[in-house]
């Protein structure tokens, strides 16, 4: 399998929740077509370039974001194509900050499938 999934995010507080901390979903490209995909809460907003120089994607998710591998499921096929995509390059004047190519469709296509998930009805997600 592509894809890693580590189902144990980081629980957030209501006190956290409150004073503004926020999860994201992160997916780790690890080279050689292997993702780690995982939830992390963070107190403040990342940094896309200091993520990008790690090989780490992340998108902003609701606190109460919580089915992790359900979403990783419906966003699957972006995903994979996303880790097979994934070369690290070596850093040069043009990509200091992004020494990583991916397939930026991938990932685009993989963030509407995440917020289509987050959106989805109580209903629908008490189904699953």
């Amino acid at each position: 399998m592509t894809l890693q999934i580590d189902e144990t995010p980081t629980p957030l507080t209501a006190e956290q929740i409150l004073t503004g901390w926020r999860r994201e979903f992160c997916v780790e490209l690890l080279g050689d077509g292997q993702a780690r995909v995982f939830l992390r809460a963070v107190e403040q907003p990342s940094l896309k370039a200091t993520e990008l120089r790690r090989g780490l994607l992340f998108h902003r998710v609701s606190s109460a974001f919580g089915d992790l591998k359900g979403c990783v499921d419906a966003a699957a096929e972006a995903l994979e194509r996303l880790a097979r995509s994934a070369v690290k390059q070596r850093p040069e004047p043009e990509n200091l900050f992004a020494n990583l190519s991916y397939d930026r469709t991938a990932w685009e296509q993989a963030v509407d499938t995440i917020e289509a998930w987050q959106r989805r009805p109580r209903a629908a997600a008490a189904g699953r």
